[in-house]
């Protein structure tokens, strides 16, 4: 696939900081060393970040850029975040179709710092579809 997963630049990090609004993603608190980009070709096509809350690691703020979607670059993304965790991960998400074949699965229960991503996103980032939490057990 010739993609290239790395820690962004300072100038990579502010494209992401855009990229990120443009998409409607969570945006709070963000810091350069939570992100693993990616490039193909030393242009970059995603991004995600994993977030550490005292209760648990969040997966968040995962994005492709719009021409480059459907590719598989947003699982290796998840693939190489999930592989540097040292714990389970929490995720929320609209799409939890995208995350159950790499292993993540819907959830009830989670902790207090996944129950206010919900609340956030259900009252910031308002969509049609449903929030759910998912998690991936290490």
């Amino acid at each position: 696939m010739n993609l290239h997963l790395k820690s962004p630049s300072d100038k990579e990090f502010m494209l992401i900081q855009a990229y990120i609004l443009e998409f409607e993603l969570d945006s709070r608190a963000l810091q350069k060393e939570q992100f693993t980009a990616a490039y193909r070709d030393n242009e970059l096509v995603g991004f995600g970040r994993i977030r550490k809350h005292d209760d648990c690691i969040e997966l968040c703020s995962l994005g492709v850029i719009t021409q480059h979607r459907r590719k598989g670059i947003g699982k290796a993304i998840v693939k190489e975040l999930v592989h540097r965790a040292e714990q389970s991960i929490y995720l929320v998400c609209i799409i939890p179709e995208f995350f159950t074949p790499l292993n993540f699965r819907i959830v009830s229960e989670f902790p207090d710092s996944i129950n206010k991503k919900i609340n956030y996103c259900k009252e910031e980032l308002i969509v049609p579809e449903s929030y759910v939490a998912m998690l991936f057990q290490k």
